[in-house]
Parts: structure tokens; sequence; C-alpha cells
């Protein structure tokens, strides 16, 4: 039996069935391969250097361009569909984004767990969104993994020396605070600092892919900006 490649159904065929009513059109018209490569095109564009995943912008402007089509808004006789079909895709998908952005821009407002120091004061004030994203979510895996190690080590105050940095305090009024010597202090953040690194993968590691090194040392300088004291 000979091999039989299904195609696309001419998209001119297609507008006429959606023009005629046919609610399956909507749907074949979204399956389209020209327009699914146009959103794909799109989502690259609008999402390169944000967090949002292509996938899901795409996957939005598809959702958007159904309603709209279902609610008859393309009209053939102002332009072609795939023209609109995209300004329509590309307009969801910025959409989709700049809600993305306020979001997290709300969530900078809200103070780290057990501090009263907000998320905005660990940003500088240029940053874009996917870094602030980024560092706003490794403040949190910090600040987690700092509890984590309290609970394994709790003779080491691992936890009060974190406070301690996010409130401001030198290592005396923490080495007071503790009970220890400022020297303690310094080496237990040190020990601290080196915890950290390991629970997130960031010490030297003879496995790494060369293409890795570079993404490994941004997260590494990261890591410890939050660890500085």
């Amino acid at each position: 039996m000979p091999l039989v490649i299904s195609e696309d159904p001419p998209l001119a065929k297609l507008i006429q069935r959606y023009i005629n009513g046919d609610s399956r059109a909507c749907e074949q018209l979204l399956s389209y391969r020209e327009y699914r490569q146009r959103v794909i095109r799109i989502a690259h564009k609008q999402t390169r250097g944000h967090t949002i995943s292509w996938e899901d912008a795409a996957q939005t402007a598809h959702e958007k361009v159904f309603q709209a089509l279902k609610k008859r808004d393309f009209c053939p006789e102002r332009g072609d569909f795939l023209p609109w079909a995209g300004t329509v895709a590309k307009f969801a998908i910025i959409d989709l984004m700049r809600k993305e952005k306020q979001k997290y821009c709300r969530s900078l407002d809200e103070h780290i767990p057990g501090t009263d120091i907000l998320l905005s004061d660990t940003v500088a004030d240029d940053f874009n969104l996917s870094d602030a994203v980024e560092r706003t979510d490794l403040v949190f895996q910090v600040k987690k993994a700092i509890a984590a190690l309290d609970q394994q080590y709790p003779k080491r105050g691992y936890l009060l020396m974190w406070q301690g940095k996010v409130q401001g305090k030198t290592y005396t009024q923490v080495a007071t605070d503790l009970g220890i010597t400022q020297s303690a202090v310094s080496k237990r953040w040190k020990e601290l600092t080196a915890r950290i690194a390991d629970k997130f993968g960031l010490l030297p590691d003879g496995d790494n892919k060369p293409e890795d090194k570079g993404k490994q040392g941004q997260k590494n300088r990261q890591a410890r900006s939050k660890l500085n004291w």
C-alpha cells in the first residue's frame, strides 16, 4: 500500500468554511502549518532574554487567536488570515509578559522570610526582569538551605549569623549574640559559605562540561554575594 502523506487543506478553503460557520474550521486554522510556524517565530523573538518560555508564550497566543476566531473577530475583507493571526499572537504574548513582570515586581515588595528586609533591597536599581526573578528565587533558596543547615548543625548558629547579616550587624555584634569570638564567627561564616556552595553544586568539579562553567560561575558569584559580609 502506498504511503499517504496528509497535508493541510488549502487555506482559502479553511477560511471559506470559517465564513460559512463551520466550527471545526477554527481548530483546523490553528493547526495550519504556516500559522503555527509564524506563532513559534513570534514566541521565540518576544521571549528572548525573559523567564517565560517560548512554549508557554505560544500556547497563550494560540488560545487568544482561538478565542478571537470563536468571536468572529477575523474578517477576510480586512486582510489575510496569517498577518491578522500573527498580530493577535504578538499582542497576546506582550500582554502575558507585562502581567508576569507586574507579578514579580509586586513580589519584590515582600519581605524575605524571617527578616524585615525587602526582596527589592537585594537587587540592583538597574536590574532587568530575568535577573531580578533569578536573584529573588536565589534568595529564597539560600534562606531555605541555611535553615536546613541550621537544623543539621544546631550548635553552629548558622541561622543567627544569617539573620545578623541581613540586619546589618557586625562580626562583633554577632559574636556577642552567639557567645563566641569574632574569629569563630569568621570561621563559621566561611563554613556556611562552603556548605551553601556545596549544596548548590557550585564547588569545582572535574566532570563539569565546558559550556556549563560560565553559568556555574555566575551562580557561584550570585550565591556568594548573598553570603558576603
